[in-house]
C-alpha cells in the first residue's frame, strides 16, 4: 500500500530543523511527500519543486502580515486575500497534477494556519491539522486569522497535538479530541559526543547555555542571572521569530559575561550544547509560553547535562523529579547555583523516551488507520 501525502508548512524545510522534517524525514518508503513551504525573504525560495528521496518541496507564497502595518492593512482586505488565495490555489492545483498528489485519495496535514481555508476544501482521504504550536498566540498574528484555521479544525479527520493545553484550545475550535503527540529529539545526534566547531567554554566559571528561539526569553531574568552569576559565562544560541529582538535588548548586550551567537546550524548544535554546563530554560510564564512543549527540553537530556527551567507550561511542571523547575524568578537563581550532574542517566532516559522515531512511527501508524477505517 502506498500513501500521497501533502503537508501545508508555516516553516521552509531547509531554514530550521524543526518538527515537521524530523517526523516527515522518518516517513517510510511507501510513502510520497509534496511539503508546501511559505516564502521568506533572504533565503532560498524552491519555485520548482526541489526532490528529496521522497519527498517533494515546493515553494508556494500564501502571505500574512502584522496587522499594525500600512501593508498589514492591504494583506487584510478581503480583494487582497482573494488575489492571493487564488493565486496559490492555481500554484498547488499545478504542482500537485505534475508529481501525481492530485487524487482523491492523497492525505492533507496542515501547519500554516493560512492554508486552512483552501485546504479543507481540498478532496483527500483525510485532512489532519498538526497543532505543534498555539498558532493564533503567536505576535502580530492578525485577529482575522482565526478566520482560516477554524474551519479546517471543525472539518479535519484528526488532530494531533503537543501539548494538553493546546488541545484545550482545539477543543475551543470546534475539532474533535486531539491526539496527544508531543515534540521529542534525534537522541543519538546529540547524545553522542561531538567535536565542537567553536570552543566557547570560558577559562574559569561555568558556561550557561540556552539553545532555542529568543522570543519565548525573559529578557529581566537574563539580566538577573548575568548580574548574580558574574563568574560564570552565559551564551544564547538560536534565531528571533520577530527581527530585531537582540537588537532590543540594550540591557543584555551591556553584561560583559554574556554572548549571542545567533542561529546555529542542527548539525552544529550538539559540539555546542554538550559544552553546557547547565541547560536553562528561562521562559516568560505568559499565555504565549504556556502550551509550549520545546524540542530543547528533550535536546538538553540526550545530553545527561543538568536543566534549569522555569514552570511554564504543565509538560514543565510534570518533570520536577528529572529536572530542576522553579516557580519564580529567585527560584530559578537558587536552582541554578545549586545545579549538579546528579540524575544525568534521568534525563536520558525521559530523552529517548521521545525520540522522532517514535513520534513519526506513531503519526504514520495513527493516519493509516484512519484511512483504512474510511476505506
Amino acid at each position: 500500500m502506498s500513501y500521497n501525502l501533502v503537508w501545508f508548512s508555516e516553516i521552509k524545510w531547509d531554514y530550521l530543523r524543526t518538527r515537521k522534517q524530523q517526523i516527515l524525514s522518518r516517513f517510510g518508503p511507501e510513502w510520497r511527500i509534496l511539503f508546501i513551504e511559505p516564502y521568506k525573504s533572504g533565503v532560498k525560495q524552491n519555485w520548482i519543486p526541489r526532490q528529496y528521496g521522497n519527498l517533494w518541496v515546493v515553494t508556494i507564497p500564501m502571505l500574512k502580515s502584522p496587522p499594525e502595518s500600512r501593508e498589514g492593512g492591504l494583506l487584510a482586505s478581503p480583494v487582497f486575500q482573494a488575489i492571493n488565495q487564488t493565486c496559490c490555489w492555481l500554484l498547488f492545483k499545478a504542482w500537485s497534477l505534475v508529481h501525481g498528489f492530485h487524487k482523491a485519495d492523497r492525505i492533507i496535514g496542515l501547519s500554516n494556519i493560512y492554508w486552512g481555508k483552501l485546504a479543507i476544501r481540498q478532496e483527500a482521504s483525510c485532512h489532519f491539522y498538526d497543532a505543534n504550536d498555539a498558532h493564533l498566540d503567536f505576535p502580530n498574528v492578525p485577529s482575522w486569522a482565526a478566520e482560516f484555521i477554524e474551519p479546517y479544525v471543525e472539518g479535519a479527520d484528526l488532530v494531533f497535538s503537543v501539548s494538553p493545553e493546546i488541545s484545550l484550545q482545539v477543543e475551543a475550535m470546534g475539532g474533535d479530541t486531539p491526539v496527544l503527540l508531543g515534540n521529542g529529539v534525534e537522541y543519538e545526534h546529540f547524545a553522542e559526543e561531538k567535536d565542537p566547531i567553536a570552543d566557547i567554554r570560558p577559562e574559569t566559571g561555568r558556561l550557561l547555555g540556552y539553545a532555542g528561539a529568543m522570543d519565548w526569553l525573559d529578557p529581566d531574568l537574563l539580566f538577573e542571572i548575568a548580574s548574580t552569576f558574574s563568574d560564570d559565562q552565559i551564551v544564547l544560541l538560536g534565531p528571533c521569530i520577530n527581527p530585531n529582538w537582540w537588537e532590543r535588548q540594550k540591557r543584555l548586550q551591556a553584561a560583559p559575561n554574556l554572548s549571542y551567537l545567533g542561529r546555529i546550524d542542527y548539525s552544529d548544535l550538539p559540539g555546542y550544547v554538550q559544552q553546557f554546563d547547565v541547560c536553562m530554560i528561562p521562559f516568560l510564564k505568559n499565555e504565549l509560553t504556556k502550551p509550549l512543549n520545546p524540542n530543547k527540553l528533550y535536546e538538553y537530556c540526550a545530553t545527561g547535562s543538568p536543566v534549569v527551567s522555569m514552570d511554564y507550561s504543565s509538560t514543565i511542571a510534570g518533570l520536577r523529579d528529572i529536572i530542576d523547575v522553579a516557580s519564580s524568578p529567585a527560584e530559578f537563581l537558587e536552582k541554578l547555583a545549586a545545579a549538579t550532574a546528579e540524575g544525568a542517566e534521568k534525563r536520558k532516559a525521559l530523552a529517548r523516551e521521545n525520540s522522532w522515531d517514535s513520534i513519526s512511527e506513531r503519526m504514520q501508524s495513527e493516519l493509516i488507520s484512519l484511512v483504512s477505517e474510511k476505506d
